[in-house]
């Protein structure tokens, strides 16, 4: 499934800082496509997972220090420019 997450950036070093750690995303999680806004202060990502809670137990670690998030699944039915699935998430 195709999730989005919402980030209130509350330490733009660190959040900046951890792109390279998005790699080491466990199997079946993707990072797709990242929106930060110019002032720095928020952020949108587009994911593919299993499941909000998969992905939930990855990031919220990982930016518990630089940013609040917020999930939610996509309506693929009715979203526009979606990437073409990479798994069968």
């Amino acid at each position: 499934m195709f999730i989005v997450v919402e980030h209130t950036i509350t330490n733009p070093d660190v959040f900046f800082g951890l792109a390279s750690r998005v790699a080491e995303a466990p199997s079946g999680i993707n990072a797709l496509q990242f929106f930060p806004s110019v002032s720095k202060d928020r952020a949108v990502c587009l994911w593919e997972a299993k499941s909000i809670d998969a992905l939930k137990g990855f990031l919220e670690h990982l930016t518990a220090q630089s940013s609040r998030n917020t999930y939610y699944r996509v309506d693929s039915t009715k979203a526009m420019g979606l990437p073409t699935k990479k798994s069968a998430a």
